[in-house]
């Protein structure tokens, strides 16, 4: 498989033909390529040109990295796109992100490399970029191809090979051809390997791209010998061979006496494919490379047995099983760090989109605020934790403001970090208070000179702005402020992503005082909360009658607990492949006497802001206990699960509360199950552990609910005594959900977890999760939430009535 370490720029400059022509030593001689790159550089620093600076670095970084000097080559690239960013050159900043990820998964970061690779992706497609479209799909795919997913990286390589072609890059199309190629022969494809190298290898031949050939020609010498044409592949090696100690990296030349020693032995030449064998091996134990290392011991174990040598063959038999052993451990880690990128990016997608739409506007935005400079006179009174100005210091700003703007337009922006909580329980107050520096520097650099921001308590920012043209413009600056924060935080080692709930209120239209306009911002910050998180809300004169109203809707839910309008419905979970309902979800109803069924959408809320979730919980779980002992038959096991909140799971009588509801009921523990959200265990994930443990000591078993949806999926994984894995509905029915479900149920079935779909809408959908290998369905298209007795109809087999 191919590497694109190679960024060229844009023939634009008088150093244009020195960079290209440096650029063509990288893969044969880094080293001269190294000191000529260096050359150029010095040359447009004297220049002053950044653009030409950052170009320069960009190459000089894959020079370095070729040279396998992963320091240099990161310091390379990190100063590239700094200089890029400077001077506004996105596609040179998005070649400098993809060689970040080179870099980083040249050390084994699969993770960072992914979040470095998936930003280049971004910026070149915003710049249309196709050439560097196809470079970073390249790398994205080599990592899906690290990682096993080789079906995956296939679909990747010949997207890159239509971008390439597109764009009219010789050199990608051939480096796209190859890496298709190492695909379908990682998949065991091997006749279509062989179909495929022919096509390509004329096109490749004629380019003159000796590397290319050389890996094209090694996976076909592979794949013959994976049909039982060993004689054939070992005639093919002598010529590949030569060719590889003429051009080849030397972790090319490895793999090429890898597979030649590998034909031979499979020729019965032994004697020569001893002598290669043993010399991959000891390239592979130099250059640390464990892959090749564990290929070439196995193959020389084989050897080794067909000589009756048994002793020398179980021993490097075993040297090859450890390091089996230590990779299982290593991909599964990678694969976690992985996924947690591309589930990050597909829930930041649909905002990354509309921000695209609304640049232009901020463009103009920002030049208009950046004429006035904010000087901060009282020091006494600065947060001393960020360096911003505390409650006092806005407070006394801001009234001061209002008393000069007269009828101005002025607007003030309260920011509450949504789930901050979360980042203090799971990793301590120390990096929580460091998370927040730093998201007080990109405020600062987010808001004009004429902005103030301060801190006005724990999590909670504020921001004052003035000279409003528009009195539009501050929810656009909202909204930029959410971007600013999208790009995820670095802190001691920790890689944290944040967003935040903004409420905006305008004077003088709602309010002419401090009191006012903070008491108004708060409210809108709070709808801004109920929408559900990371989005910004205006204040309007109508948001107060709704506060009046949830006050009202809280009383009469506390009412109805007490009179009987509470009630449970059920809805079916069915296995995927069986097609059977197996046991149901409880969900609580609120039936109002003139006003029928409330959307639980509107109550629930309600009772999780007022403490009313408990006992409410408590009497759900209580009735779904007794609903499901009821439904038990003699050859019929139903299972019952029930949602439980985190004010709930906090209680500290929880346990005795769920003994209690199965004593009471007589249900099996085994047929309870008890789904939790990731943002009920990360307030205290010590603690929840403990008590999950004790949950599974009664027998009952545990889901985490709404996955992917939360703040840390992964990490969770590895340390929660957890039995099953309920997917999101937003990824079944998202735009990517083949990706997003594969890889998600093959990382749960990887740490032995049961897994269930939720939201099945359509028979699409149903389709895919079934292939996919999901081990339960849940959603509308098989039945939907329904009384005990209907449900009780779809459990016996009998047609559902709502469908």
């Amino acid at each position: 498989m191919l590497q694109n370490s190679r960024f060229p720029a844009e023939p634009s400059s008088p150093w244009q033909a020195r960079l290209d022509a440096a650029e063509r030593l990288i893969p044969t001689d880094s080293l001269q390529a190294t000191v000529l790159l260096q050359g150029i550089y010095q040359f447009v620093q004297e220049q002053e040109d950044l653009r030409g600076q950052a170009r320069a670095l960009t190459l000089l970084g894959g020079a370095f990295l070729t040279r396998g000097d992963l320091p240099a080559a990161r310091e390379a690239f990190t100063q590239s796109r700094d200089a890029a960013l400077d001077v506004g050159d996105g596609i040179t900043e998005a070649r400098a992100l993809n060689g970040l990820g080179l870099v980083a998964r040249a050390d084994g970061q699969y993770g960072e490399a992914m979040e470095h690779h998936l930003a280049s992706l971004h910026l070149a497609q915003a710049h249309e970029d196709d050439a560097g479209q196809a470079r970073t799909l390249g790398n994205i795919g080599a990592i899906q191809s690290d990682l096993g997913d080789h079906e995956l990286a296939l679909q990747t390589f010949r997207e890159m090979r239509l971008l390439a072609q597109r764009a009219g890059h010789v050199t990608l199309q051939s480096a796209a051809g190859v890496n298709v190629v190492f695909a379908l022969h990682e998949l065991g494809r091997h006749e279509e390997v062989l179909e495929t190298a022919a096509a390509y290898l004329p096109f490749i031949q004629a380019q003159g791209l000796t590397q290319h050939e050389l890996v094209l020609q090694v996976n076909v010498m592979a794949s013959l010998t994976a049909t039982g044409r060993a004689a054939r592949a070992a005639l093919l090696g002598d010529h590949v061979l030569a060719l590889a100690e003429q051009s080849a990296t030397r972790e090319q030349l490895t793999h090429c006496r890898l597979t030649h020693g590998h034909a031979l032995l499979e020729s019965g030449q032994l004697d020569v494919a001893e002598a290669l064998l043993e010399q991959a091996l000891a390239a592979a134990r130099i250059d640390r490379r464990a892959p090749q290392e564990r290929l070439a011991l196995g193959h020389l174990s084989d050897l080794h047995a067909r000589q009756g040598e048994w002793e020398r063959a179980y021993t490097l038999v075993k040297e090859a099983q450890a390091l089996d052993d230590t990779r299982r451990v290593q991909d599964l880690d990678r694969r976690a760090r992985v996924l947690s990128v591309q589930l990050h990016s597909e829930m930041l997608a649909r905002d990354a989109r509309a921000e695209q739409d609304q640049s232009a506007a901020y463009a103009r935005m920002a030049e208009e605020f950046t004429t006035a400079q904010q000087h901060l006179t009282d020091q006494a009174r600065l947060d001393l934790l960020t360096g911003l100005p505390g409650r006092a210091q806005f407070q006394a700003e801001l009234d001061r403001r209002l008393g000069e703007a007269g009828g101005t337009p002025l607007a003030v922006l309260f920011i509450d970090l949504d789930h901050f909580k979360a980042v203090n329980d799971a990793l301590g107050h120390d990096v929580g208070d460091r998370l927040l520096q730093q998201v007080a520097r990109r405020l600062q650099a987010a808001v004009p000179g004429s902005g103030m921001v301060a801190r006005t308590g724990g999590d909670e920012f504020t921001v004052t702005l003035g000279e409003l043209n528009d009195p539009r413009a501050a929810e656009r600056l909202s909204q930029l402020l959410l971007t600013s924060l999208a790009a995820p935080f670095d802190v001691d080692g920790h890689t944290l992503h944040v967003t935040a709930s903004i409420g905006v209120a305008l004077a003088p239209r709602d309010g002419q005082d401090v009191t006012a306009l903070q008491k108004h911002t708060d409210i809108a910050m709070y709808r801004a909360k109920q929408a559900g998180r990371n989005s910004v809300r205006t204040y309007e004169p109508s948001m107060g009658n709704e506060t009046a109203q949830r006050l009202a809707l809280e009383r009469d839910l506390r009412a109805a607990l007490a009179t009987g309008e509470l009630l449970v419905h059920y809805q079916p979970v069915f296995g995927a492949v069986s097609g059977q309902p197996h046991g149901c979800e409880a969900l609580v109803r609120w039936a109002r006497p003139e006003q029928g069924l409330i959307p639980p959408g509107q109550f629930i809320p309600v009772a999780e802001e007022s403490g009313l979730i408990v006992p409410l919980g408590r009497w759900v779980l209580r009735e779904a206990c007794r609903q499901a002992a009821e439904w038990q038959t003699g050859d019929r096991a139903v299972e019952m699960s029930v949602n439980v909140s985190a004010r709930q799971f906090e209680q500290p009588d929880f346990l005795t509360i769920v003994r209690d509801a199965l004593a009471e009921s007589g249900l099996d523990p085994r047929l309870l199950i008890l789904e939790l959200t990731e943002s009920v265990v990360l307030r205290n994930p010590d603690a929840a552990i403990t008590l999950l443990k004790d949950l599974q000591d009664l027998g009952v078993r545990l889901a985490l609910d709404d996955f992917g949806t939360g703040y840390s999926s992964l990490s969770l994984l590895r340390s929660l005594p957890i039995d099953t894995l309920k997917i999101d509905r937003s990824f079944v029915q998202g735009d990517r959900a083949e990706v997003m479900v594969g890889a998600i149920v093959s990382l749960a079935h990887a740490f032995g977890l049961h897994v269930v779909a939720e939201g099945v809408e359509t028979a699409a959908q149903l389709d895919l999760v079934q292939s996919l290998n999901c081990d339960g369905v849940q959603g509308y298209l098989l039945a939907r939430p329904s009384p005990a007795s209907e449900a009780r109809l779809i459990l016996s087999g009998s047609p559902d009535p709502a469908r």
